[in-house]
């Protein structure tokens, strides 16, 4: 595709930005939502967020075989984790432990007196999906599972069934998920999913456990409950990453020129669209991809920068059909939204006029 390039940057135009709604928890204690500790924002099932999660129950397949009071395993992580702020390759060491705590360092995760998080006293580095005084008796069984396919998988650790220690025989089930991510700057998506939390005990529904995630150091946390029963059966909580949440792009519209629009070379084109909704950590950058087929093979892409417009001239060899869409592009994180449309214009060869000049013969 042959361009003549004249272009001429114009100004943004403005977005108003509106947030999600909250409904409230049709249960009778929940706990204050939280932002920004340890990295994380985090939500339930109960509420109506986007962020929020549906419960569900993956049903596990691999037994590990580890069943035991006051004691911890060790498995290996099958994916790049980001935790708190820190990676840790695939292949790290990973611990599991028989009371409801896994995590990053196995120094004192055989615990069994759950602590006020943050903490830091060891253990650290740790979820905390039921952080108790729980075991693994004659049939109690902890399972290891990934499912899904790169960059989409998801690691599942599942209690099941576990034990209150001399809680008497009736089992509870809970399973915690990590999801893998291809941000490598953000945090993985961390998700608790609690089946039966009703083990015939006067711990039930964390009436004496921690929720929540803590940095290496103990020094910062994210606390969804301590000591209080709020954890219901058939919940889930999911803690996300603070900048993946606040650096999300929101939708644009292109505006000019209109779907359908027809020119022609010579003619200055004005492309402009909205400004994306956003209100993160970053800078947002835009770039419009044009080309001479639908499927944006050979495309010219222009790199516009925080401006949402730009002039173009087509040349005389310039005409037929074109595409036309636009690019968000955040400088933190590295997330992109595309615009909600593709425009197409055509571009026809401008009218010559052509003048006959007569001879003028002056007589003096």
């Amino acid at each position: 595709m042959r361009v003549a390039v004249v272009v001429l940057l114009v100004g943004a135009l403005a977005l108003g930005v509106s947030g999600a709604p909250f409904l409230s928890s049709p249960m009778p204690i929940v706990p204050p939502r939280s932002g920004g500790d340890a990295g994380y924002y985090f939500w339930d099932s109960f509420e109506s967020s986007e962020w929020a999660p549906a419960y569900e129950w993956f049903e596990p397949i691999e037994p590990q075989g580890w069943r035991a009071d006051d004691a911890y395993w060790t498995a290996f992580s099958p994916f790049d984790i980001r935790f708190c702020g820190e990676t840790y390759p695939a292949g790290s060491a990973f611990y599991v432990g028989s009371n409801g705590l896994v995590g990053f360092a196995g120094d004192d995760l055989d615990d069994p007196i759950n602590q006020l998080i943050p903490d830091p006293s060891w253990p650290n580095s740790v979820i905390a999906l039921l952080w108790d005084n729980l075991a693994g008796y004659g049939d109690g069984e902890i399972y290891l599972d990934v499912d899904g396919v790169a960059p989409e998988r998801r690691w599942y650790i599942t209690y099941s069934p576990w034990y209150f220690y001399n809680g008497g025989i009736d089992p509870i089930e809970f399973q915690v998920v990590i999801v893998e991510t291809w941000l490598t700057t953000i945090n993985n998506t961390v998700e608790f999913h609690y089946r039966d939390v009703d083990g015939d005990s006067w711990r039930n529904q964390g009436a004496s456990a921690t929720v929540g995630l803590e940095n290496g150091g103990g020094v910062e946390a994210v606390r969804y409950s301590f000591d209080q029963p709020v954890i219901f059966n058939e919940i889930a909580i999911r803690f996300v990453d603070q900048h993946y949440v606040d650096d999300q792009i929101g939708e644009f519209h292109l505006l000019t020129p209109e779907d359908g629009y027809q020119g022609s070379s010579g003619e200055t084109i004005h492309f402009s669209w909205e400004a994306a909704e956003y209100s993160g950590h970053g800078d947002l950058f835009y770039s419009l991809y044009l080309a001479d087929n639908a499927d944006f093979d050979d495309v010219v892409i222009f790199e516009i920068g925080e401006d949402t417009g730009m002039h173009y001239i087509f040349g005389t060899d310039d005409t037929g059909s074109y595409w036309w869409k636009v690019l968000a592009d955040e400088t933190d994180v590295g997330l992109t939204r595309w615009s909600e449309e593709v425009f197409t214009l055509v571009i026809t060869q401008a009218e010559v006029i052509q003048t006959s000049w007569g001879v003028i013969k002056a007589v003096f």
